[in-house]
């Protein structure tokens, strides 16, 4: 089984630096442009019996592009929502700088010991995502392909479980709007196959 994992495109927030969460943000016209060409490239190379996605959005709508262009139905998991920002939602890094520098510091430092002042934290993320992959595959046989769409902080924390990486070393890792990563998955266990590959983006929208 491959585990083929998509980050959704650029939003106005993406586009500003401002800290997103769990908030409705829609792709902008770039991120619907990386949207559609990260659908085409999904579809063409993987035979895929299913469509996975975070119900926030921005990841539906890259969703319903790969489900118009594939034929098989978008399923909205919870858990593949992105990482509950609490106070932080909408927050510029000068902001975060001046308003929460404790927060900072400790996030620069050790990024699986903080949480989100009135949010999440890594580790809370990463077993709610696991445990929701776990799930999706038991639901299918060694010979599926999932495509699942979701976002920075998911996935990355997704390929860190992969590898045995433990979250401390979170910031050694880096995602790409409209990436795609690989992990293929059988009775050994995981492996990553490839990451944050970007090839299928036309320069102008990468």
């Amino acid at each position: 089984m491959n585990l083929v994992l998509v980050r959704h495109g650029e939003t106005d927030w993406n586009k500003l630096g401002k800290f997103q969460g769990q908030n409705e943000i829609c792709l902008n016209a770039l991120g619907m442009a990386q949207a559609a060409e990260t659908a085409r490239a999904v579809v063409a190379e993987y035979k895929h019996s299913a469509v996975y996605t975070s119900p926030l959005r921005r990841t539906m709508q890259v969703a319903e592009e790969i489900s118009r262009i594939g034929g098989k139905p978008v399923v909205g998991i919870e858990d593949l929502q992105e990482l509950n920002l609490g106070d932080l939602e909408g927050a510029s890094g000068e902001e975060i700088r001046v308003n929460w520098p404790g927060v900072l510091t400790a996030w620069r430092e050790d990024p699986a010991g903080v949480s989100m002042p009135n949010g999440e934290s890594l580790v809370e993320l990463q077993e709610r995502a696991w445990n929701a992959l776990i799930e999706m595959e038991e639901a299918h046989t060694e010979e599926d392909n999932l495509i699942i769409v979701s976002h920075n902080f998911v996935i990355r924390v997704l390929v860190c479980q992969v590898l045995g990486l433990h979250l401390a070393n979170f910031h050694r890792t880096t995602l790409s709007l409209g990436s795609i990563s690989v992990v293929e998955s059988d009775q050994q266990g995981h492996r990553l196959l490839s990451y944050n590959s970007t090839s299928h983006l036309s320069p102008e929208n990468r």
